[in-house]
């Protein structure tokens, strides 16, 4: 599994890392939405999994791009918002997310979001 996470803080990309790690992922980890969207752009990934807040680029923002100029449009996305609010939730619907996490709950339900997510031959 090909995973691209684009996320400012190191910690959470470990966090990840090791909850993922019995599947195996090869991840590659940006840490701005541009250098994430760049990314995206000539690299296929089985799924993303972005911060809402990133640099230069937003994860919102981000995520619209890919969808609408990437070679990863259909591409399962997680994001990870520092707070989940009405204006936040109703952003991941209109992105076609298919899954928001706050920090806390990385650890506990990624994997499971990850399951249901991604469906590999």
């Amino acid at each position: 599994m090909k995973i691209l996470v684009v996320h400012r803080q190191k910690l959470t990309v470990d966090t990840i890392k090791s909850v993922l790690s019995g599947r195996n992922p090869v991840v590659r980890h940006t840490e701005s939405g541009l250098d994430g969207l760049l990314t995206s752009r000539i690299e296929h990934f089985d799924l993303i999994i972005c911060g809402t807040d990133l640099p230069v680029v937003t994860g919102f923002e981000l995520v619209r791009s890919i969808r609408t100029h990437s070679i990863n449009r259909s591409t399962p996305v997680i994001f990870l918002a520092d707070e989940i609010d009405p204006k936040t939730m109703h952003l991941g619907e209109a992105l076609g997310v298919s899954g928001m996490l706050g920090p806390e709950d990385v650890s506990v339900k990624l994997a499971d979001l990850v399951s249901a997510s991604v469906k590999l031959n």
